[in-house]
Parts: C-alpha cells; structure tokens; sequence
C-alpha cells in the first residue's frame, strides 16, 4: 500500500535539510565521452549543449523542464490510467488535486504551458496592448508579439544591484506598475507575475509583491484586467516565502500556494516543472464565464476539456506529482542541494547570482571571464567550455542569447539590448542526481575557468535562415546560432 500525502509530512526528527525523503531504486546509466569526442561533439551542435544529443551530457542541467524522477506512487498510478476521450476516470483524480493545490474551482488541463498560455492571451491580450510583468519568460514574450502587443518588463530595482542580498529580487516594481497604469492604463487587459522570476535567476516573488499588484490592479485600472500567475515552479516560491517572508514560517508549503494563487484571477502552469512530471500543463481560475470562454480555444488547440492533450498516464501522473512537489520536506531537500551546488561553485572561485533558491544556480559569466565583452557572450564560452571539460549541459542566459529586443523595433536584431547580467543557468532536475553530480559540474566549471584568456568570444553564425515573422520574434533565443571567434582550448 502507498504512502499517502498525509504520510510524506508526518513530524519526524530526521534532517531532511541534511538528507533526502526519499531513496532511489531506479538507476539510468550514461554514455561515457572523452574530453576529445566532447569538443567534437560540441562543435558539430554548433555549440550548443542545448543541440546535443542528450546520451552524450554527463549531467544535464540545460533545463529542469520535464527531467524529474517520477515517484513509485506516480508510476503506479499509471497503470490506473484510463485513456477515454471524454470525462475518463484519469480526469476527476487530476482535477481534485489541482483544485486542491491552487484552490481554485475551474481546471484546464493542457498538454503543457505554453498551449495554456496560448489560450490565455488569445483571449486577454488584443493588438496594442502592453502587458506588464516582473520579467516574461521567452514564450510569455512570444505570446505578447503574436497578439501584436508589447511586453513590459519591470523588474524590481533590488534584482540589477550585485550588493543587495535579499530573497524576493524577483517582484515585479510596483512604483513602476502603479506609474504605467496610471500613464497608459487603457492599454493594460492582463498583468503577468512569473513566480519564481525564471529569467532573473530565479529569484522569488514575495507575498507581500503579489498582494500589492492586486490591490494596484483593483485601485488603478481602466478597464477589465486580469492578473495572472505563471506558476510552473510556485511551490518553490513558496518554499522561500516559507523560509523567509514574515508571518509564514508556521504555514504549509501548500497554504502558501493556496494563498498566492487566491490574490490571482487565473494561474497556469507548465507541470513540468513543480508538477514533476514529464508532460503536462493546466490553467486554473474561479470564473466561470472565463471558463466556458477558454474551453472552445482549448478544444481547437489541445483536445477536449477532461484531457487537454495529455494521455490519461500523464493525468494520472500529475495528480499524484503535483502534491509531492509541494511536500516541506521535498523542498528542504532541494534548497539544500541548490545550496550544496552553490557553496561547492563559490569555493571554486567561480562566481555566483545570490541568492541561491530552491530552482537552480545562476553563474554570472562575466565575473568568470573577464576578458569576454558582453556582446560576445562569455556565459555562451563558459557553458560550451564547461561541457568540454566535464560533458555537463547548461544554458547560457547572456547578452547573446537573451538580450532583450527594441521593444519600438523588436525585429531589427541590431537594436538587441545588452542583459543586465551575464548569466549560466544551472537548473537542477528534480530528485535526479546526487550530491557528487553538483560538485561535479562546479569542478568542470572551475578547470573551464582555468583557461582564463585562451577562452574564445563569440558571433552570430552566417547562416541562410529566413527572417523570423514579426509575431514570432519572441522565440529568438531558442536558435542557438553563435561560434567561437577561435579554438576553443
């Protein structure tokens, strides 16, 4: 018989911020490479880990977007799947645990959260519009551009200075959301809130940011608005509002989801992420005439309501995912393995975003080699250096590959905006590797580092590729289309 949820947060004395909850019994065995088929392989992945086959990255920490373990529980849960088109009995497990992570009335399952997403700014966001956020996330800002409006980012201003060391560098900078609503209010359908802030190192969101934007929204607005949550890793947002906000410390993980989505009028999720599991995505909300507004956009693009595109294996699998990867004690064993990794880089000299939270390490690239000019992506060098030395897969977050368009001429790539950092995102896979995989990677890191100047800068390939449509222009990043400027060492 199965441990149930209730079981996995009975009182113990065991220290799981020290230890695991849980053990392993399945093992996948990696391909072995040599540091010469390394630098082969990279080369021919026009260097790229991203481009690479996976059975040949030792430890990949490209993305911790579906590359979780899935428990016992999730895997036997499978096996109960039933694959009906409409209303199978995979459905009414899945959408009792996600009301009861979101506490919301109305799910939508979807087959993962950009097709959520996508119904979402269908229906809100109209030609013209701005839509204001602590930082979109790449296909967020995609799904600005296609409905022909303008992604507005203002990250708070605690996020862009190297000496602050608070843990909510994540808000959105509500003097700055209250000054744009004010201004151009009559422009803004639907506020996004990424929690944790993805593509600012992962920086959480504070309780206190997110109640704040409701009450702007509600005292400010012009017209109807919808603020919205992107939570495909909100559990552990709430892990460090937990931890770290005033008031929370005696609440559940859970609770605290339960109270950040209650101040939203719609969430969605890539679970993926949180979810742990490898496929699936829902959107959650309270209205009902919103609901019955989205289920035909769904029907088009996903699939019936009950199924959303997902097979009833990968329903089963959430239901049982989504309440683990709120577990206390699974997320004091992730922050201590963020942790781990983090002490285990700084020791190295390689240097660090802090602070470190519960979803990955940030390595700030430019700190790392010096010598490298922004333009020419030293995260880009680091990360392909990396792999060369220890077959780890990251993902280079510099000015080379997530510079931010000209919002006036968003398609014209000379106008691209250097990053404020130069950044190497680690994701951390969840329940995936052990302790020695994380000192691993940061010694690779650090003889990557060891080359010091014989490190090459890097340019945009010349390559044939058709100009990429106005509307499509948010998903530049994902072609990785850059190469050294010489040999790498």
């Amino acid at each position: 018989m199965r441990i149930s949820n209730q079981e996995m947060l009975a009182p113990s004395d065991i220290p799981y911020n020290l230890v695991p909850p849980h053990r392993t019994k399945v093992v996948e065995y990696t391909t072995p490479t040599t540091r010469d088929q390394r630098k082969n392989l990279i080369k021919e992945a026009n260097w790229s880990a991203c481009n690479l086959p996976s059975e040949y990255i030792f430890v990949n920490m490209c993305t911790d977007s579906g590359t979780s373990a899935m428990s016992d529980r999730q895997w036997s849960a499978m096996w109960l799947a039933d694959e009906s088109y409409f209303y199978s009995k995979s459905w009414y497990p899945l959408n009792d645990a996600l009301q009861t992570y979101t506490g919301m009335k109305y799910t939508i399952p979807s087959h993962q959260g950009r097709s959520g997403e996508a119904i979402l700014y269908e229906l809100f966001v109209k030609e013209g519009d701005i839509v204001p956020s602590n930082c979109h996330f790449t296909t967020t800002r995609a799904h600005c551009y296609y409905n022909g409006a303008i992604p507005e980012d203002i990250t708070c201003k605690e996020y862009f200075d190297d000496n602050d060391q608070s843990w909510f560098k994540g808000n959105i900078d509500t003097e700055a959301l209250k000054k744009l609503f004010i201004e151009q209010g009559d422009k803004i359908g639907l506020v996004e809130l990424v929690v944790p802030n993805n593509l600012c190192a992962g920086q959480p969101v504070s309780m206190k940011n997110i109640r704040e934007v409701r009450e702007i929204i509600d005292k400010y607005k012009k017209r109807d608005v919808i603020f919205s949550l992107d939570i495909a890793r909100i559990s552990e947002n709430a892990w460090i509002i937990k931890k770290f906000e005033e008031g929370y410390g005696y609440k559940s993980s859970l609770e605290i989801v339960n109270e950040m989505c209650s101040y939203a009028d719609v969430v969605h999720m890539s679970a993926k992420k949180a979810g742990l599991v490898n496929m699936g995505g829902f959107v959650a909300l309270n209205d009902q005439t919103v609901y019955q507004k989205l289920q035909p956009k769904l029907i088009r693009i996903d699939g019936f309501t009950t199924y959303g595109g997902l097979s009833g294996r990968d329903m089963e699998a959430l239901a049982v995912g989504i309440l683990e990867g709120v577990n206390d004690y699974y997320l004091e064993d992730r922050q201590r393995q963020c942790d781990i990794f983090a002490n285990a880089c700084k020791s190295r000299g390689v240097s660090v975003f802090d602070p470190a939270c519960t979803l990955g390490v940030w390595i700030l690239a430019d700190k790392c080699l010096p010598h490298i000019p922004k333009a020419q992506g030293p995260g880009t060098a680091l990360a392909v250096q990396a792999y060369i030395e220890g077959g780890v897969g990251l993902t280079s977050m510099d000015s080379l590959h997530r510079g931010r368009e000209d919002k006036d001429d968003p398609t014209n790539t000379a106008k691209i905006q250097l990053a404020p950092y130069e950044l190497i995102r680690c994701a951390i896979p969840r329940r995936a590797y052990n302790d020695d995989h994380f000192e691993w990677v940061a010694e690779s890191l650090a003889k990557a580092m060891s080359w010091g100047e014989m490190i090459p800068g890097y340019r945009r390939m010349d390559i044939d590729r058709p100009a990429i449509e106005a509307r499509d222009i948010g998903l530049r990043a994902f072609f990785d289309e850059y190469e050294p400027m010489h040999e790498h060492p």
